[in-house]
């Protein structure tokens, strides 16, 4: 519900102060003096906008790296979410991190601030817009969706709709003449070494392989059903090796927990959903020898910690928001009206044929290719 209405402010008033500000600067041609390009500007001080989910902030770790490879000795602030600062801590960010959810803070540190550019990777919403008005700087890159923010940015980036979200964010970076590399890091985050206890107590063997799941999500259109999950969970179990961690949020504690009952495995399986720490999950995700779920930020966590994925695609597209590189498996067999969920927004939709379409024999299968 507070996402619903932080939406809907950000369509309304955001839209509306976005559209007089960017018209006002417009009529006094206040961008008249920035040059095209900023290749060659030496870049000491720069901020990254980055609202949104957890996802987004681990596929845009990349496009940051490589900003602090073309500067050296750079500092970039973080704009972003209070549930992304744990995404930083495990890609060991050195620089500050403003917080949405800390308001007078950061509005402060931008008006203390003065920055070489600003970087918006927001792909949509208003409000990362005037953001990047508040802080100090002649410079500012952002994509060229909408015709109200446009005007707000003084370096515009066409937006491909169906090209993969890491090299549109790379593609920011151009303005600054940086050019994306021939192949990403890996991998991108790290965690920490010790397994939680819970999840430890039920890894009891040295011959155990872990298999870790996430049944849950933002929204129940990219979830798949939890019977499905049940009954590929009985059908991996004879194996007596496995050993299962049921991962998500307090959210997902209800559904994790009906799945872990469903699933007759008894102490080999156990919900740790809404137990953990980001870390902690991380933890249990770079021990496992393969995560399962849907389209989420936990599977690109483990993707960024090199984890083998098996991710389940519905309303989103693999293309656009799939793990490419490394030991990843992306399973979607999308109806026609697939793929409808864009910018974070889908349909409204009774049946999720999408996720329906994914059979338990499919993921059963990709599991065991990967197993060891």
């Amino acid at each position: 519900m507070k996402t619903c209405f932080i939406k809907f402010l950000d369509a309304t008033i955001g839209w509306l102060a976005c559209w007089s500000l960017g018209g006002l600067r417009h009529r006094l041609h206040l961008n008249a003096d920035v040059p095209p390009s900023l290749a060659g500007r030496h870049i000491k001080h720069a901020l990254v906008v980055r609202p949104g989910g957890i996802g987004d902030m681990v596929l845009l770790l990349p496009a940051l790296q490589a900003l602090r490879r073309a500067f050296p000795g750079v500092v970039i602030d973080v704009l972003c979410e209070r549930r992304n600062r744990d995404v930083l801590s495990l890609a060991n960010w050195p620089d500050p991190i403003l917080q949405y959810d800390a308001p007078f803070q950061m509005l402060g540190h931008l008006r203390r601030t003065r920055y070489d550019v600003v970087i918006d990777s927001e792909q949509f919403h208003y409000f990362s817009a005037l953001m990047c008005i508040l802080a100090r700087t002649t410079a500012r890159i952002g994509f060229k969706i909408s015709p109200g923010r446009n005007l707000l940015y003084t370096h515009l980036i066409n937006y491909d709709l169906e090209g993969h979200e890491t090299d549109q964010f790379m593609a920011l970076l151009r303005p600054l003449g940086i050019t994306p590399p021939d192949s990403l890091p890996q991998p991108v985050l790290s965690a920490p070494a010790e397994l939680p206890a819970p999840v430890a107590n039920i890894r009891t063997r040295p011959e155990a392989c872990l298999i870790s799941l996430h049944p849950g999500g933002t929204t129940s259109c990219k979830q798949w059903a939890p019977e499905r999950f049940a009954e590929l969970l009985q059908q991996l179990g004879n194996d007596s090796r496995l050993v299962f961690a049921i991962l998500g949020n307090q959210q997902d504690q209800r559904l994790a927990e009906s799945i872990a009952a469903r699933s007759g495995l008894g102490p080999r399986i156990l919900s740790v959903a809404g137990r953990l720490s980001l870390a902690e999950t991380a933890a249990v995700l770079a021990q496992s020898s393969v995560c399962i779920g849907g389209d989420s930020g936990i599977a690109h966590i483990a993707a960024a910690l090199n984890t083998p994925t098996i991710t389940l695609f519905g309303p989103s597209d693999s293309r656009k928001w799939g793990n490419r590189s490394g030991p990843h498996t992306l399973l979607q067999h999308p109806p026609d009206c697939a793929p409808c969920c864009i910018f974070g927004y889908h349909k409204l939709c009774h049946s999720i044929a999408c996720m329906a379409a994914i059979p338990v024999s499919e993921v059963e299968t990709a599991c065991r290719r990967i197993l060891p």
